[in-house]
């Protein structure tokens, strides 16, 4: 058998494999190059940004359009209170932390059944005292007008006194009178909580307003909370498991946001497979993280290939037969080819990982390799934090059984089919398939009922690490090993059968 194992390794790593492998070194040198170019676009408008959200507000354009307008309407208290709000805008320097605070009054967010705006009160505040003001059928009190004029210039005065701690105690104490004050529903009180806490995270840790990375962590926290609650509200048309697998990961992302901001890990993009913040500019570490993500197609090919030519290629030129007139069994034979595929995968694998973790070392540097891999465990309910290496060990042991199903599944077409050229495209086309189009498919209820079992959705092992759940409903750890046997069984026994059936002509 060892004797098989090593003639079957020099046949596949002697042949056309090694021209794949050099092919694949361009692609990831290409990709890296690629990925840098972008960032440097990504950097341009980044600064653009900058320079732009905190831009004059144009006072003398909505004078005019409050001149249009009839006083004592709805419209008009809208557009001067606007107005008011410009003003006090505008009386504070560009890039200064009381735009970039005020900024967030005027970002409204809408996100279907939340209520995602409970934080902003000063437009509010500006908006009831002009109504009370103009509206000569205001039914606010003076009671009410003065209690608003007096937190409207208490948030003034912590503006003007750059004294932005004091600013979000205020929101804090404002969000705390808020609930108490108003008939909120239990889920509103829980968002305006959220809000109250967030503001907590920005003071424990010391974060004031400003466009970084601190500050793009704060946002995404909120906005993940929200998705996360969002969730609750899906169609019925998609799964429990889609929604439970959306809502995992948006809890993820804020647990490790929080856990960056906490560990002051403000001068490196924290994020791992997933994107976590909108500035995404990628660096060696995270290109190295994301190497199954961004290469799963090369690797695919990579595999059907190298099964492809380990028999179809020796059945095709009839060159097979002198293996068999050997006196080895037909299946100890094919047992062989088995694993040497499956060696010259993992072989090829950390090839590929070695060439990935120096080209993006040279490309971006090697100093963002010190931050490690980060992640939420649902198992644990705590964050994971893996050396990098040891999370791309585990990725590979997760992924390999959907690699050695492709494996399975070329060398079953190979013998039942005599063209090599078509085996390629019909094992391709069904593992593309099967990784996007079914499994976007399976997340709607009515069909998972039946794509629950095929094997495509059940091969990767990876979307269980650390107590994740699939996205597609009624598949689990448990089914998918189960589901993952029988075609295991199903494909070796049927490939056994017709592989000693099988006549060899030439």
């Amino acid at each position: 058998m060892i004797k098989l194992i090593e003639d079957e390794l020099i046949k596949i790593l002697k042949g056309k494999s090694l021209y794949l492998l050099i092919v694949i070194l361009l692609v990831v040198i290409v990709y890296n190059v690629f990925t840098s170019v972008q960032n440097h676009n990504k950097i341009t408008i980044y600064n653009k940004n900058r320079n732009s959200i905190t831009q004059d507000i144009s006072i003398q354009l909505i004078e005019k359009e409050l001149i249009k307008l009839e006083e004592d309407s709805n419209e008009y208290i809208l557009q001067k209170s606007y107005l008011d709000f410009g003003k006090l805008y505008n009386t504070f320097k560009e890039d200064s932390w009381q735009r970039y605070a005020l900024n967030e009054e005027i970002d409204f967010n809408y996100m279907e059944n939340v209520y995602t705006d409970s934080n902003l009160d000063i437009n509010e505040l500006i908006k009831n005292i002009n109504d009370y003001e103009i509206n000569s059928n205001s039914k606010i009190t003076l009671e009410k007008y003065q209690d608003y004029k007096y937190k409207y210039n208490q948030y003034v005065t912590a503006l003007k006194s750059n004294d932005w701690k004091l600013y979000i105690n205020l929101k804090i104490k404002n969000l705390e009178e808020k609930k108490s004050l108003k008939n909120f529903l239990d889920k509103e009180k829980e968002l305006i909580d959220f809000e109250i806490n967030t503001y907590k995270l920005r003071l424990k840790n010391n974060i004031n307003f400003d466009y970084n990375i601190a500050n793009e962590y704060l946002h995404e926290y909120r906005l993940n909370y929200y998705m996360y609650k969002h969730y609750s509200y899906l169609s019925e048309n998609y799964s429990e498991s889609f929604i439970k697998n959306s809502r995992n990961k948006n809890v993820a992302k804020m647990n490790i946001l929080q856990y960056a901001l906490e560990n002051n890990i403000i001068d490196q993009n924290i994020s791992n497979e997933n994107t976590l913040i909108s500035f995404d500019i990628k660096d060696a570490r995270i290109n190295f993280i994301r190497i199954f993500k961004h290469f799963d197609i090369i690797f695919i090919i990579m595999v059907i290939y190298v099964s492809v030519i380990s028999i179809a290629y020796e059945i095709d030129k009839g060159t097979i037969k002198n293996l068999l007139i050997k006196p080895h069994r037909r299946s100890t034979i094919l047992v062989s080819k088995i694993i040497a595929c499956s060696i010259t995968i993992i072989i090829f694998i950390v090839l590929i990982i070695l060439i990935q973790y120096f080209v993006g070392g040279f490309v971006f540097g090697f100093e963002s390799y010190k931050l490690e891999y980060i992640n939420y465990n649902f198992n644990t309910n705590e964050i994971v934090v893996l050396k990098l290496f040891n999370y791309i060990i585990l990725l590979i042991i997760s992924k390999f059984p959907m690699y050695l199903m492709i494996i399975l599944f070329s060398i079953f077409i190979c013998i039942i089919s005599k063209n090599q050229v078509i085996s390629m495209i019909i094992i391709l086309t069904i593992s593309l398939l099967g990784n996007t189009v079914f499994t976007e498919l399976s997340k709607l209820e009515i069909i998972s009922a039946v794509t629950r079992f095929f094997i495509t959705n059940n091969w990767d092992f990876s979307v269980y690490l650390f107590g994740q759940v699939s996205a597609i409903n009624g598949v689990n750890l448990r089914s998918s090993l189960v589901v993952y046997f029988i075609y295991t069984i199903l494909l070796l026994v049927i490939s056994f059968y017709y592989f000693n059936k099988k006549e060899i002509n030439n």
